[in-house]
């Protein structure tokens, strides 16, 4: 019989939501400090990963077994799925409409964007999400946008145009933004009670 794979990323089940997050990010940078002096050395490498732990609800067996599915889907860190800050659905700025890229070839922490109403202020806020592609940057400092409806947006981490490439008018997302997960552990475990009560958690890095 011939074998399955499913085709990642796998879309989050959307029986419950989470209970509690960990959300954050880390990132690769050296500290040498002199034994002599105290004075350090500091150098940012590129790795810059979002990271994250999930807690289920409590459920009944019927709703964990599509959770239950959907990670033993992923095959420990093989798959990947998309999800993000929980807990940042929606912007705080006042973005419209439809946001682009403003140019091709785009690198580092500033991107410039096109289609906002012109002239408008705070388009985007300081600690919104954008997602471009497949992957969640947050914006750096506020926003507004020229009398042509254009912007640069500073954000971060560094935009992944060694992953993907970011093209002119690629659509920005700014509502409900996900990025690229695998799960940390191979290993997937479960909690159950008496009743038939489910306890589910996972923990996450961003696919890279």
């Amino acid at each position: 019989m011939a074998s399955y794979t499913p085709s990642y990323p796998l879309t989050l089940p959307t029986v419950t939501g989470v209970t509690t997050q960990n959300w954050g990010m880390e990132r690769v940078v050296a500290v040498t400090e002199s034994p002599f002096t105290n004075q350090e050395q500091i150098f940012e490498h590129e790795g810059a990963q979002w990271k994250a732990t999930f807690t289920l609800p409590p459920m009944k067996k019927e709703k964990a077994a599509v959770w239950l599915a959907f990670l033993m889907s992923l095959r420990g860190r093989r798959g990947t799925f998309k999800i993000g800050d929980q807990d940042r659905k929606t912007i705080q700025g006042t973005a419209t409409g439809t946001v682009l890229v403003n140019g091709a070839a785009q690198t580092g922490n500033a991107i410039n964007l096109d289609g906002f109403t012109a002239s408008r202020a705070n388009v985007f806020l300081a600690g919104d999400y954008i997602q471009i592609n497949s992957y969640l940057y947050m914006v750096s400092a506020n926003v507004t946008a020229n009398g042509s409806g254009e912007a640069t947006v500073y954000v971060e981490p560094s935009l992944r145009t060694g992953i993907e490439a970011i093209n002119d008018n690629t659509t920005v997302v700014y509502s409900n933004t996900t990025t690229l997960m695998r799960l940390d552990n191979n290993e997937l475990n479960w909690d159950t009670d008496k009743v038939s009560t489910y306890g589910i958690s996972f923990a996450c890095s961003e696919a890279l």
